[in-house]
């Protein structure tokens, strides 16, 4: 049985530690707090009030900040293996020619 809750608690770790999922996150929060902000900016900034949506605004941009790196270095690395592959298939061909 503890096997079992040992999956599921890694299976959720690794959900939500995902790098798209933390991007979804916070594109989800960034787009909720604009919607929720942009319909009382003016009024908070002329009388300097401070709102939900503006907090959900800074989650989203950092939640999405955060996914950034995680992404962008798995591209690269994906596109640093696709060169070696490539090398490889390469050499492979050359080498059986002769």
């Amino acid at each position: 049985m503890s096997d079992r809750r040992d999956r599921i608690a890694r299976a959720i770790n690794s959900f939500v530690e995902n790098p798209l999922t933390n991007l979804v996150k916070g594109i989800a929060l960034l787009f909720i707090g604009l919607s929720d902000a942009s319909h009382t900016f003016r009024e908070d900034v002329s009388h300097g009030q401070v709102r939900v949506g503006h907090g959900m605004v800074i989650l989203g941009a950092f939640g999405i900040l955060g996914a950034l790196p995680h992404l962008i270095e798995g591209l690269a690395a994906s596109s640093r293996y696709l060169e070696r592959r490539g090398k490889n298939d390469q050499a492979k061909q050359d080498g059986g020619d002769e």
